[in-house]
């Protein structure tokens, strides 16, 4: 990726709206915005640029997913003003609506200036590339809340409709297949390319074309069931078993296969250079994660990741988290994560790892969207739904090598650990030995088919470390890691009432497009009570999991 002619087509953007900005305060207002629809002609190449930019500085590095998803994901864990990490909800207007008056609005404009149907023939490979970052976006959100605008959305620039219906998750998944299907059809260019503005690629094709068909590997994915019981150990003693979740889509695995069957039509990622991530150059492009909090010390690693990755002893934690301070100088580092939801004056902050400094203290550091780990694992789970053991147990251990590599815990690698405070801790670093990881009990292939996909979809939550809105989209449709279900958060804003089943709906929206609304909330058994956040579930969320009443303070944050 040529970063500074990125940069420069970003920079190009942004000088190109400051003169649309100046000459609107001139004497010929009127004349310059005769045409509503096109006030100025910006180069749909740099447009997309900011649709990119400001989708992923929101989902991955913005407040979603360091305030909540992050940690009702429980990758991350709040230390300080907790309360949206107790399940207490705030006003989401801006989380709804900012998709569609931010990126989906470009690629509006974007989609209009480069459709092939144009007279001048459009550009279809950016055309294509705006198809699928639409699909991302409308993913995003129909996952999150269920039914929403799509049909009718983002309408306003050609028609007056400005209250579009919500239409039903089921139909919004066949419209995004359907529309992964005409961009796929459009990327056939093996050599052209359509411009450094494209922050992702580079304006490569085939790239989009790979990144397309793994999306459309996650939408189906997500609807083809969970078909597995599983027996959760609660806090207090009790077991509760949960029986499978029947596929919302009922030829998604069948959908699956075309797509694996025939690579040269449906190429995939394979590997981390076929990774969709978005690297950031430093200041002023710096990474918003670090924005936020590089001079705070108030956001952790949850105790359910490190716990999970110090029972195995994965060399990922010592990208993910920072030692704890009181173990720094002793014979032996430790890492201990702090309890989701668990009160403020519980925390010491001396035994509490906070982020990794690749994670959140380091202002070039890349964010990720869609990897070729999770590709892997998503492969994994299909094969073992097909039956195919061996082709689950392959692609099982390809998603963790993957994962591996992509934090930089390659086999053979030294691997030093870091902290904010940038003492020598290179008497701690350790050797990766992947081979040893595979074998760890913990990690080895094997066990009941439920077993197995509980390793399967709680590595592909570790792996989406920072990833937090899709690690809770999964955590909600598989049930995993099975330790969120198994106990009450200490001052859970709602007791008694589990993890929420979706976001709650903007307020906007009650009072400008009330009556379609309120038919979504009606079809979907959605209720004001509690904010919306429980007892209705998305249309692919089959599983129903335990709902924990007993709190399970850990004697370690205690200290």
């Amino acid at each position: 990726m040529k970063m500074k002619n990125i940069l420069k087509d970003f920079k190009l953007v942004l000088f190109t709206v400051l003169i649309v900005l100046a000459g609107s305060c001139t004497d010929d207002f009127e004349e310059m915005n005769t045409d509503p629809n096109s006030p100025v002609d910006v180069p749909a190449i740099n447009i997309f640029t900011h649709a990119l930019e400001s989708h992923i500085s929101y989902e991955m590095g913005g407040w979603i997913q360091h305030t909540y998803l992050g940690p009702w994901s429980q990758q991350w864990t709040k230390v300080q003003y907790i309360d949206e990490d107790k399940y207490m909800p705030r006003n989401m207007d801006g989380d709804f609506h900012g998709r569609y008056t931010n990126a989906l609005q470009d690629l509006a404009i974007i989609l209009d200036k480069t459709n092939p149907a144009n007279e001048d023939g459009g550009k279809p490979e950016l055309y294509a590339a705006a198809k699928i970052w639409k699909v991302l976006i409308f993913n995003f959100l129909t996952d999150l809340w269920g039914d929403v605008p799509y049909s009718e959305a983002n309408m306003g620039l050609i028609s007056d409709n400005v209250t579009p219906v919500y239409d039903t998750q089921a139909s919004i998944y066949d419209g995004l297949l359907a529309e992964l299907d005409e961009a796929n059809n459009l990327l056939t260019s093996t050599s052209f390319n359509f411009g450094s503005g494209d922050i992702l690629f580079g304006g490569d094709p085939m790239m989009w074309k790979k990144f397309g068909n793994s999306l459309r590997l996650r939408i189906l994915n997500r609807a083809a069931g969970t078909p597995w019981d599983f027996t959760y150990d609660m806090v207090g003693g009790t077991q509760v078993t949960t029986t499978a979740g029947v596929a919302a889509m009922s030829d998604a695995d069948s959908k699956i296969a075309a797509v694996l069957s025939n690579p040269s039509q449906y190429p995939i990622m394979t590997s981390n250079d076929d990774n969709a991530m978005l690297d950031y150059p430093g200041l002023p492009y710096r990474n918003p994660i670090f924005n936020t909090l590089f001079s705070r010390t108030d956001q952790g690693v949850s105790q359910t990741m490190i716990d999970y990755l110090n029972a195995r002893t994965d060399p990922r934690v010592h990208i993910y988290a920072q030692p704890i301070p009181k173990s720094v100088g002793t014979d032996a580092i430790e890492y201990n994560g702090h309890q989701n939801g668990l009160s403020h004056a519980a925390a010491t902050f001396q035994n509490i790892s906070l982020l990794g400094t690749a994670i959140a203290y380091t202002e070039t550091a890349p964010l990720y969207v869609l990897c070729a780990d999770e590709v892997e694992l998503i492969q994994a789970e299909y094969y073992m739904r097909a039956g195919d053991d061996a082709a689950a147990k392959a692609h099982y251990e390809a998603g963790i090598a993957a994962s591996m590599d992509r934090w930089g815990c390659t086999d053979g690698a030294t691997i030093t650990p870091t902290n904010r405070d940038g003492d020598d801790l290179s008497a701690y670093s350790v050797t990766v030995d992947q081979a040893a990881y595979l074998a760890d009990p913990l990690v080895a292939w094997g066990g009941s088919t439920a077993e197995k996909f509980q390793k399967i979809i709680e590595q592909k939550w570790a792996a989406m470390f920072g990833q937090g809105v899709q690690a809770w989209i999964e955590v909600r449709r598989t049930g995993f890691p099975a330790r969120i279900f198994e106990y009450e958060l200490e001052g859970a804003y709602y007791p008694d009432m589990g993890m929420p089943t979706r976001m709650t709906y903007s307020t906007v929206e009650d009072t400008y497009n009330g009556v379609n609304l309120d038919a979504a909330k009606e079809r979907q058994g959605v209720q004001d009570l509690n904010e919306g956040l429980f007892g209705s579930w998305v249309w692919w969320n089959t599983r129903r999991h335990p709902i924990p009443t007993e709190i399970d303070p850990p004697a370690a944050d205690k200290q």
